[in-house]
């Protein structure tokens, strides 16, 4: 009996410029540029069921040389990109027992000066909920981080609330603790946080200069489109007061590029002009998107309509940054410049992020969440900073994490996304571990997108992409 091969559609991804090739293996996220013999060959398993060494033979013979085809075929049944059945690579889960902390984020408040319709926590929108991290419990988490972090030189430190500048007193005291520490233990101390920019002044934006902090500022667009969702408390429109100090920031801040970040909701889905008006106008180095986080019944989450026109406004403004990589110039569409990062760096996701492997968050009480998002919410937590991190509780959620979904095994984009954000997951279901399948189809164009984007810019400028990841690492 003559055996057969049959090509596995879910194990790759190829996109064709002229006469050249590049294939995408799912699995391990490395990518091959295809010869000749190669590209006809995976050409002739595409367009029949199933494909004997006859068949082979008799389409190649004389154009091909034998080792030449044996090489080709040995290499795709390697991969798994042809089987003599369906084939679906198993990734086995690794117990992490213990990853060296690299980034600890500090929830220094649950209150907020601003009220925006899509906050995900109640607690962030009722400042008689509020609560606040004081010195002590913000300086004995950076003792954890340093303990935690014996195998990494730079550690770093994220301050978050809420808004976290309205503690920006107890932002000083803890980054002079911090600098101290890390120069006591030979390591770099590096900081960040994320604000709505309402409280800066000249005098903190010196501070944050002086300390080379890293910047992302939420902002939502033009004024019209800003003040649809971000509101005061008392439900006033916020947007001059921001442009006017991410004016003044731009202007004095020299330490790092500064980046904005873009909540979409519904009423808000212009992203060109979004993008326009905060990278064109106002002068953000980068812009990144994200949908609201919202409940299935929340009244600001994208509808899937709606999200299926903004994934189409980021193709369009993808193609705007394909056009600039080919020339060698920058474009500042984030999402775009993230997933073609991580295809040059070939990143290969078990897990969707970096929380409980390597990031953690301490809440305004000191107990340790997954990550910034689920601090104050009813998810087990892992340990507080006095007593440390519960290792057997971290390690027992990790590894259920890396338990792949049954319809995330044929998926395309599975390992560029692994199930996706926990938080996500867990405002939609109540389960960090549902992957979020009313995205499901968005991220597989998405990442199709992304795999022609970066087969085009490789093929025509190679060089760029060394370029690209210099300036991600710029903002962090």
């Amino acid at each position: 009996m003559t055996t057969t091969l049959q090509v596995q559609p879910h194990n790759y991804r190829a996109i064709r410029k002229g006469d050249r090739q590049v294939l995408l293996h799912v699995p391990t996220t490395s990518i091959f540029e295809l010869d000749p013999a190669a590209s006809d060959l995976l050409g002739l398993f595409e367009s029949a069921p199933a494909v004997s060494a006859d068949d082979i033979q008799s389409r190649f013979d004389g154009r091909y040389t034998p080792a030449e085809l044996c090489d080709s075929l040995s290499d795709f049944i390697d991969l798994g990109i042809v089987a003599p059945q369906p084939k679906h690579y198993e990734i086995p889960a690794r117990v992490v027992e213990r990853s060296p902390l690299k980034t600890l984020v500090l929830t220094l408040t649950t209150g907020c000066n601003l009220g925006c319709s899509y906050c995900y926590r109640e607690d962030l929108t009722s400042p008689k909920n509020s609560s606040v991290m004081d010195f002590q419990t913000g300086s004995r988490s950076i003792d954890l981080l340093m303990e935690e972090a014996s195998e990494h030189e730079r550690v770093g430190i994220v301050f978050f609330g809420g808004e976290p500048l309205t503690r920006i007193a107890v932002i000083r005291d803890l980054v002079e603790y911090a600098e101290e520490k890390a120069a006591a233990a030979g390591k770099e101390a590096e900081f960040s946080l994320t604000t709505n920019a309402t409280l800066l002044t000249d005098e903190i934006i010196d501070f944050l200069d002086a300390h080379r902090f890293g910047i992302t500022i939420s902002i939502d667009g033009d004024q019209a489109q800003h003040d649809r969702h971000r509101r005061t408390i008392a439900g006033g429109g916020t947007y001059k007061t921001v442009a006017m100090r991410v004016k003044r920031l731009l202007e004095k801040y020299k330490s790092k590029p500064v980046g904005a970040r873009v909540t979409l909701a519904t009423g808000n889905l212009d992203v060109a002009g979004i993008y326009k008006h905060l990278h064109d106008e106002l002068g953000f180095f980068e812009v990144g998107f994200a949908p609201a986080t919202a409940g299935p019944d929340s009244p600001v989450g994208l509808s899937r309509e709606e999200l299926d026109i903004v994934f189409e406004a980021f193709k369009a403004l993808g193609r705007e940054y394909i056009s600039e990589a080919k020339r060698g110039r920058r474009h500042g569409f984030g999402n775009m410049q993230q997933l073609m990062t991580d295809l040059w760096m070939g990143t290969r996701k078990v897990l969707p992020c970096g929380a409980g492997v390597g990031l953690l968050a301490v809440g305004t009480s000191g107990k340790i969440s997954l990550c910034h998002r689920f601090t104050g919410s009813e998810l087990e937590t892992f340990g507080d900073v006095e007593n440390g991190i519960a290792r057997e509780s971290l390690s027992a959620f990790m590894t259920r994490a890396q338990a792949p979904h049954g319809a995330c095994q044929v998926c395309p984009a599975r390992s560029l996304c692994a199930g996706g954000c926990y938080h996500e997951s867990y405002s939609q279901s109540g389960d960090p571990f549902q992957p979020t399948f009313e995205y499901c189809d968005q991220i597989r164009e998405w990442t199709a997108f992304g795999l022609e984007a970066f087969g085009e810019i490789a093929l025509a400028n190679p060089a760029f992409f060394n370029a690209a990841i210099e300036q991600r690492s710029a903002l962090q």
